[in-house]
C-alpha cells in the first residue's frame, strides 16, 4: 500500500468512490433499470485497487455488486425470470474481482520497479538519486519549520587496495558490511544511501549537534567493526551539522564531503564534525 494512503487522502478516496457507486445505483433505480453504466462502476473499483490494494478493491467490488442488486430490486422492473438480477450481480462480482486482481498485480509491479530505481542493487541502501530527492525535500521542510539538519559522508580508506589484492567479490562484501554497519548505527527516520563506489551518506533530520556527533561516532565504530575482516579498509567520516538551513542541498552535501576529505588529508580513519554556521570544530 502506498505511503501516501493515509489520513484525509484515504477518506477522500473512499468518499468519492462511494458517492459514485451510490449515484450509479440511483440512476439505475430511477430509470426502471433501463440504464446501467456498469462499466463506470469499474472506475471506483480500479481506483481503490490502485490506491489501497486488493483489500480495498475487493471491498469496493462488494459494494458495487450490492448496489446493483439493490438498485435492480428497487427499480420496480419486472425481470423474467426473477433470478436475472442475481445472475447479473454474480457476473459483475466475478468481473470486478478479476479487475482487482489485475490492477493489484500491475501496482505491485509498478512499486517494485520504482523501488529498484531508488535502491542500490548491491547493498540494498537508497541510491544517489533517492538521496538527492530526499535531501532536497528535507531541506525545504527544515527551512519551513526551523529545524536542525545533519549530513554525514563516509568514504572507505584503502578500498582500491582491497579490490586489487583480494578481488572484487571481497570488495563487494566489504561494501555490504559497511551498509550493515550504517543501518545498525542510525535511527529509523535517518536516510542512508550509497552514493556510488565506496562512498556513502546519511541524512539526519531534526537532530541536535551533540546527537549528530554521537551518531557519527557510532557509525564510525560500527562500520570499522564490520570492516575488521577486510583489512586494510577503514572509514573516513565527515559530519556537517546545520543549525539553520540557509544553503541549498547541493551546497550542504559539499560541506559534508569536504569534511570527509579533510579527514583523508589528515591521515584517514577518523571522524570530523563541524557546525554550520561554523562555531567550533571537534575531532574524535
Amino acid at each position: 500500500m502506498p505511503s501516501t494512503w493515509t489520513g484525509w487522502r484515504q477518506w477522500a478516496a473512499w468518499g468519492l468512490c462511494f458517492s459514485l457507486i451510490v449515484l450509479l445505483g440511483l440512476i439505475r433505480a430511477l430509470t426502471n433499470a433501463e440504464l446501467a453504466f456498469a462499466s463506470l462502476a469499474l472506475l471506483p473499483v480500479v481506483g481503490m485497487s490502485w490506491l489501497g490494494g486488493r483489500r480495498s478493491g475487493y471491498a469496493m467490488t462488494l459494494l458495487a455488486t450490492v448496489m446493483w442488486i439493490v438498485a435492480d430490486l428497487a427499480s420496480g422492473h419486472q425481470f423474467d425470470p426473477a433470478w436475472i438480477p442475481w445472475l447479473n450481480a454474480v457476473i459483475r462480482l466475478v468481473t470486478y474481482g478479476l479487475v482487482v486482481l489485475f490492477v493489484a498485480q500491475v501496482r505491485s509491479q509498478f512499486d517494485r520497479e520504482r523501488e529498484h530505481a531508488t535502491r542500490d542493487a548491491l547493498t540494498g541502501l537508497h541510491n544517489r538519486r533517492a538521496f538527492v530527492a530526499a535531501g532536497s525535500s528535507e531541506v525545504e521542510r527544515a527551512r519551513r519549520y526551523k529545524r536542525h539538519l545533519a549530513i554525514i559522508f563516509l568514504d572507505l580508506d584503502n578500498f582500491k587496495n582491497l579490490n586489487d589484492t583480494k578481488g572484487h567479490h571481497v570488495g563487494d562484501a566489504a561494501l555490504q558490511a559497511t551498509a550493515g554497519g550504517l543501518v545498525s548505527a542510525t535511527r529509523a527516520n535517518d536516510f542512508v544511501a550509497r552514493l556510488g563506489g565506496d562512498e556513502f551518506a546519511v541524512l539526519l533530520p531534526e537532530i541536535g549537534f551533540d546527537s549528530a556527533v554521537s551518531v557519527g561516532q557510532k557509525i564510525f565504530a560500527e562500520v570499522n567493526h564490520a570492516l575488521d575482516e577486510f583489512a586494510p579498509t577503514r572509514a573516513s567520516i565527515g559530519v556537517a551539522w546545520f543549525e539553520e538551513v540557509e544553503r541549498a542541498f547541493p551546497a550542504m552535501r559539499q560541506a559534508a564531503d569536504e569534511l570527509m576529505y579533510e579527514v583523508k588529508a589528515g591521515g584517514k580513519n577518523n571522524i570530523l564534525s563541524r557546525r554550520f554556521p561554523e562555531k567550533s570544530i571537534s575531532r574524535d
